[in-house]
């Protein structure tokens, strides 16, 4: 048998929709499915860590693959990977081929109401780990039951600083305000189900919206611990068990809670922002960014990790100038 192996990518949400899509085409071309799940400063725990589901790991690394040949990889080109892999990867005789991902992806031939429901069916079928599901069972028992229950999901750390973009900007916390007002109108009992990255945020709806708000409370936001990382999961399943989500934009994380249980959700958005680059937002990240590799992991793996950086940039810029000439 041929076969599909996956090597997801960044966050948990992101590596999450690249198994769902992967495990889909799998399925779809014929191909069983292998996931490799590293953890790496985005999302640092095995899989093993959140779910009971088995994952079958395949022998070789990435490295192993040529691109173009018998792998594939959505870096910085995630609209044209969302049609056109799934394509050529059913065209590919290779019998072992190899996707490294973070987007979803889609047979061309597949409705986006047939792919929706069987991402949904996918992640209904993944079971946490013990001490994960007794967490959301609590919670869920505690503050949802009997309650119409909205989610709310603010991003605002690591969030669009690619496209130079400022979160408080593009979906600002006077629009979320506006949105939960609006569903307090209709429902005055209503409650929110806030999962934010930002005190600040979760400090100003605790105060605006009182006891309406309901919060998973945790020591700190982190990729790093394994802790962390638990606390996310947790957070994503009690978002798909809301009755709707009011999200940030182009969030994965909330953009798959909704998937979950096809929730219907709303994305707060700014769009005269869209137009804007926000410089400062951008190089605040980036600098943050290097300060934590150099701090938590040493100067001699900050150096790397600079080397890696900068060589990433060059490539980028030669792939471009080749294409240009082409």
């Amino acid at each position: 048998m041929k076969l599909l192996v996956l090597y997801p990518q960044y966050g948990l949400a992101n590596r999450l929709r690249a198994i769902a899509s992967a495990k889909i085409l799998a399925d779809y071309s014929g191909r069983k499915l292998y996931v490799n799940w590293t953890p790496d400063s985005q999302c640092n725990i095995g899989w093993e860590g959140l779910f009971i589901n088995r994952l079958d790991p395949y022998p070789s690394p990435l490295s192993a693959f040529q691109k173009d040949v018998d792998l594939y990889d959505d870096y910085k080109k995630v609209d044209e990977f969302y049609w056109d892999m799934p394509q050529s990867l059913m065209g590919n005789t290779s019998d072992v081929i190899a996707v490294s991902a973070c987007c979803n992806f889609q047979p061309k031939e597949m409705t986006l109401e047939t792919y929706t429901v069987l991402k949904s069916l996918f992640y209904k079928s993944l079971q946490p780990v013990d001490s994960i599901q007794r967490t959301v069972s609590d919670m869920y028992k505690r503050y949802f039951e009997g309650h119409e229950v909205v989610g709310v999901h603010i991003r605002r750390t690591e969030h669009l600083h690619r496209k130079k973009k400022d979160p408080r900007l593009v979906s600002p916390t006077t629009l979320f305000i506006e949105a939960m007002e609006k569903v307090l109108r209709h429902n005055p009992d209503a409650r929110f189900f806030l999962s934010t990255d930002d005190k600040k945020e979760e400090k100003t709806m605790r105060q605006l919206f009182k006891m309406a708000v309901i919060i998973y409370e945790k020591e700190t936001v982190s990729r790093y611990t394994k802790k962390g990382m638990q606390d996310a999961l947790i957070d994503w399943l009690l978002l798909s068990r809301t009755s709707k989500i009011i999200r940030s934009f182009t969030s994965s994380f909330s953009e798959e809670a909704a998937v979950v249980n096809m929730t219907k959700n709303e994305s707060i958005l700014r769009e005269e922002e869209l137009s804007r680059i926000h410089y400062g937002t951008w190089l605040k990240v980036q600098m943050k960014s290097h300060y934590r590799v150099m701090k938590e992991e040493g100067y001699r793996k900050y150096i790397l990790y600079s080397y890696k950086y900068r060589k990433g940039q060059a490539l980028s810029w030669i792939r471009k100038k080749l294409s240009h000439s082409e």
